[in-house]
């Protein structure tokens, strides 16, 4: 007798319809046309076989990670190679096993009882809140499956919660946790500037007769035909209009209120009043501070119905009431763009200037120096600053923290060995650091923190919880790897 056939039945007669595919999964294998060695299996590990059936549903669920992230297209057979989709399905499937075998070596090995609370707690076998024995059976009959070979599912599902429950539940100091605290709160303020090697290299000036001289040659003149072949979809201009607009939201029930308003606020609008008649009038929310601006956009981008009337109106224009989906517009058209194929005379001193900048590295180098330089001298003062941002493009972070343990709020990012060297000089410090490193410079002028804050016991908590899931996600991943290096994995050959 199965486990779950020992729970008294419920008096139900219900007629499944609907099968909730969480259960089982239909399956489409492509790639798999036999499997002599094990027939329902496409690995093992040591004593765990991954079954035909738990790949395809780690592949599919791979599968839809990367059509989310292409934007819900199908992926092409060179792309699931090239993402190595089935490894990355069956590697993930190993690392599952070896947590199971963890679990059982440790003894976390579930007992009957979790098995059918495990069964009983899933909403797809309950009526009204309540575990249904005939809904239980009639869905795996419709997926042909007898209890036996669910409850072996359920257990597997467990054996992994329990496994895991080792790792979340790992105890660590609290002297451990006031220590990581202590780090975080040895703080000191700093303005932080980098200077970006490439974009200084961008600021080179090159000559026309260096161009003209580069050009000659055979060889360079073949490399900037490449450049433009290569880049030409992204020089061509396409067709584009500069817009704006007034919206008036319909939902199905005031259309003729919201025509007639509109229509009315028409016959009042110019091109010089558009604007504040937008920010007064329009419903869209964005639009009441940009006075309805929607800048430069391509075919493509607005819905058709927008899109059409934009298009066809002349530079300077204002359109009638259009209707959307979103409700009716009036379109003001400042400008447009016509579609213009780029040419290979038109761009090629541009990117021949761009090969020539490529070679000048000791130059590069010379103007990084000097940039290092200016910006030490003049690292205290966010006027001076801003001056050599524009001659430098450099990127500034003024009064920014630095923590001994997690390093600088900004964006600009600090590597161990900078915190090292700055922490070395204490707390109450006003010093200037440069680092060195191959695509840029970084530097630093310190000054003391002033902590006016309180600590917040919640964030101490929240952080501490989060360090806890860090540590235990790494002891995890190197008893596994450990594990790995002696447990025997075989691959049945049908990647």
């Amino acid at each position: 007798m199965s486990e779950i056939e020992s729970t008294p039945k419920k008096s139900s007669n219900i007629f499944v319809t609907i099968f909730i595919g969480l259960i089982v999964i239909s399956f489409m294998f492509t790639g798999y046309q036999s499997l002599t060695t094990s027939p329902n299996s496409v690995a093992k590990v040591g004593d765990e076989f991954i079954k035909v059936e738990e790949y395809q549903r780690e592949y599919n669920r791979q599968l839809e990670f990367f059509r989310n992230i292409l934007g819900g297209k199908d992926l092409t057979t060179q792309q699931i190679q090239q993402f190595r989709i089935k490894e990355t399905a069956l590697s993930n499937l190993v690392q599952l096993k070896l947590t199971l075998i963890l679990g059982d070596k440790v003894g976390v090995i579930p007992s009957s009882e979790e098995i059918k609370t495990e069964i009983k707690r899933q909403p797809y076998f309950q009526v009204n809140g309540q575990f249904s024995i005939n809904r239980y059976k009639d869905l795996l009959a419709a997926n042909r499956m007898n209890p036996a070979q669910f409850e072996e599912s359920i257990k597997d599902q467990v054996r992994g919660m329990n496994s895991d429950a080792i790792f979340t539940s790992m105890p660590i100091s609290e002297s451990y946790l006031k220590d990581v605290e202590n780090f975080r709160s040895q703080k000191i303020e700093a303005n932080i500037i980098e200077i970006d090697k490439e974009a200084l290299r961008k600021k080179l000036t090159i000559s026309n007769d260096e161009i003209t001289k580069y050009l000659a040659d055979e060889t360079n003149a073949n490399r900037v035909q490449s450049l433009f072949n290569e880049r030409k979809p992204t020089l061509d201009q396409k067709e584009e209009v500069k817009a704006r607009h007034i919206l008036f939201k319909t939902d199905g029930k005031n259309d003729k209120q919201k025509l007639k308003a509109i229509t009315t606020l028409r016959g009042k609008l110019t091109k010089s009043n558009f604007i504040s008649q937008a920010k007064q009038h329009t419903e869209e929310e964005a639009g009441k501070s940009t006075g309805g601006d929607l800048r430069w956009f391509t075919r493509g981008a607005m819905v058709p119905e927008f899109e059409k009337v934009a298009f066809e109106l002349k530079p300077g224009t204002i359109s009638r009431p259009v209707k959307t989906p979103f409700g009716y517009h009036i379109i003001y058209v400042e400008d447009k763009k016509e579609a213009k194929e780029a040419t290979l005379e038109e761009f090629k001193n541009q990117l021949a200037s761009e090969l020539i900048r490529k070679t000048k590295n000791d130059e590069v180098e010379a103007m990084a120096t000097e940039a290092k330089k200016e910006v030490a001298s003049a690292a205290n003062s966010s006027r001076k600053l801003n001056a050599l941002k524009k001659k430098y493009g450099i990127k500034i972070e003024l009064s920014k923290e630095i923590s001994k343990l997690d390093g600088s709020t900004g964006q600009i990012q600090l590597e161990a060995a900078n915190l090292n060297d700055i922490f070395k000089k204490g707390l109450d410090q006003s010093e200037l650091y440069t680092f060195d490193r191959a695509s840029n410079i970084v530097v630093v002028k310190t000054s003391k923190f002033d902590n006016k804050e309180s600590v917040n016991e919640e964030s101490v908590d929240e952080r501490n919880r989060s360090l806890r899931n860090i540590l235990s996600k790494k002891l995890k991943q190197d008893i596994l790897k450990d594990l790995e290096a002696s447990v025997t994995v075989k691959d049945f050959g049908v990647l």
